[in-house]
């Protein structure tokens, strides 16, 4: 099912369940629902869930990246490349 065969009514229904379940802890239902429905501040929440709570930050990249959400996208993508950066120059902290 995708957001574009729902109507307004059956979206936003999905996502009250998605906020609900996202609120009880069940993150993986909460997902599937805001990925479906392409809610942005749902798939913003679940980011912000796997990079602040979990400390995951590629599992929040995916999700930022559904949402269209820059200032986190830029902050992972800079923290990988300065990783890679860092790996490369075999543990010394890398030049700009």
């Amino acid at each position: 099912m995708s957001s574009e065969s729902l109507s307004d009514k059956e979206r936003t229904a999905l996502i009250r369940k998605g906020n609900q379940a996202f609120n009880d802890g069940n993150i993986d239902l909460a997902s599937r629902i805001f990925k479906t429905t392409q809610y942005k501040d749902g798939l913003i929440r679940v980011g912000d869930y796997y990079y602040f709570d979990m400390r995951q930050p590629l599992m929040a990249y995916g999700y930022y990246k559904r949402a269209n959400h820059q200032i986190m996208i830029e902050k992972i993508s800079d923290g990988f490349i300065f990783a890679l950066k860092y790996w490369l120059a075999d543990g010394k902290t890398p030049e700009n």
